[in-house]
């Protein structure tokens, strides 16, 4: 019975492995008992949803019974939370109810918006979020996600695109190591050999020219609203350090008017205050101008194997062809990505620009002792030195490998994202 379940995992709290079948007697209001209170000494969570039904039925449409709940209850978890391993499933839909609607069972992906956003997953390292044809990608770009110790990520099932994978998915996980996308249609005419792993290829090594570009457009666009600011309220308060002192008015001589008052209600100013501009204008104006001098460096990611399907199961010489492929776009696009960093690298030596990169989840929790750089708009940015720099362009670029293990009958390459999965 699915709600005796329910009580007695409400009652065991200290739970470290939770794996869950979610069949069709499983109500949402079960996961308010077992998920509304936190579990910190969680580390890995697994739940499978197999909602489909063999007869047509509304009543889930009508109820507006949707499993929403579960993404908002694990991401309202504190950040102290243990959850190292966290993977959600809805099993794909049987070929013998085509001819209905099956149920829903996340109704919005806002809840996932929220989840990636969640101090909840700042320890987790393996993510994987499978829901058949779902578009996903939107719900994933988030301002702060906070999904920097991901290293594995599995989106199979759901549909994306190549665009999104370098927009959203190696953007918004920095330290990926793992991706699969089996079942995605990501390159779906690749049996026709007409470049697509080549330019997939060219996508994922320039990833980190977009991400850096988009962070360096938010900073300049919040330097000019604080200078707008900062300027509007120069204008309704018009005092600054050298304003001269007042001089008092000299009364004219004659019959003063009936309507004109013999004395003044206004506290009187003394001849020798000076107004003072506050002491926090100096340092605003002293951040905007680092804001617009700001400039974030594109470093190389540390994707190794990217695994997907095609709609055929392709013969080892397709497979080393589209390899092939892959690691020519690779190579021109993390030459693109070598020309954009020596240029900031120019720049840096003659002192036009203040140099940044993303930091790393250990370097975020380091204090800074520069007053300025504890912005919070460069809390997960860190300076970049001259030393420092020289050391990324001599960085080795190896293209990641593919895998098409997931199709039957094809072999894995090497510890992909599947052997490693497996453990998930």
């Amino acid at each position: 019975d699915a709600q005796i379940l329910a009580d007695l995992l409400g009652i065991l709290s200290n739970i470290e492995e939770l794996s869950l079948n979610i069949g069709t007697t499983f109500a949402p209001e079960h996961f308010d008992d077992i998920f509304s209170i936190a579990r910190p000494n969680l580390k890995s969570l697994s739940i499978i949803f197999r909602p489909y039904v063999q007869k047509a039925t509304y009543y889930q449409f009508l109820k507006g019974s949707y499993f929403d709940n579960l993404l908002t209850h694990v991401a309202s978890w504190p950040s102290d939370s243990q959850l190292q391993r966290l993977s959600i499933v809805q099993t794909s839909p049987p070929e013998m109810s085509s001819h209905f609607a099956q149920p829903i069972v996340f109704f919005s992906l806002q809840p996932l918006a929220e989840l990636v956003s969640s101090p909840a997953l700042r320890k987790t390292t393996h993510f994987r979020f499978s829901v058949p044809s779902r578009p996903i990608a939107d719900a994933i770009r988030t301002p702060k996600p906070r999904l920097d110790a991901v290293t594995l990520l599995d989106l199979s099932t759901t549909s994306v695109n190549p665009n999104a994978i370098s927009k959203t998915l190696l953007a918004q996980f920095s330290n990926l190591v793992h991706l699969i996308l089996d079942e995605c249609a990501v390159v779906s005419r690749a049996t026709e050999l007409t470049g697509e792993f080549s330019t997939l290829g060219q996508l994922c090594a320039t990833s980190p020219i977009d991400k850096a570009r988009s962070r360096e457009k938010k900073l300049k666009e919040i330097a000019v609203l604080r200078r707008t600011a900062m300027e509007s309220a120069s204008v309704s308060n018009p005092t600054t350090e050298t304003s001269a002192p007042t001089q008092p008015k000299k009364s004219k001589k004659g019959r003063r008017g009936l309507a004109a008052p013999a004395f003044s209600l206004r506290e009187k100013v003394s001849d020798n205050q000076v107004p003072v501009m506050d002491s926090s204008t100096s340092i605003g104006a002293d951040s905007i101008i680092l804001l617009e001098k700001i400039c974030i460096l594109p470093t190389q990611g540390k994707l190794q194997t990217l695994c997907t399907t095609v709609f055929t199961a392709p013969t080892q010489e397709q497979i080393d062809f589209w390899q092939g492929e892959f690691a020519a776009g690779w190579t021109k696009g993390s030459r693109s990505l070598e020309a954009v960093q020596k240029r900031l690298f120019s720049s840096l030596a003659h002192h036009l620009i203040r140099l940044f990169r993303f930091a790393t989840p250990e370097e975020q929790l380091q204090p800074k002792e520069d007053e300025m750089l504890k912005l919070p708009e460069l809390e997960d940015l860190v300076e970049v030195t001259t030393e420092e720099f020289e050391v990324y362009l001599q960085m080795p670029i190896q293209p990641p490998r593919l895998c098409f293990g997931g199709m039957e009958g094809v072999p894995h390459v090497e510890m992909c994202g599947h052997q490693v999965s497996w453990k998930l």
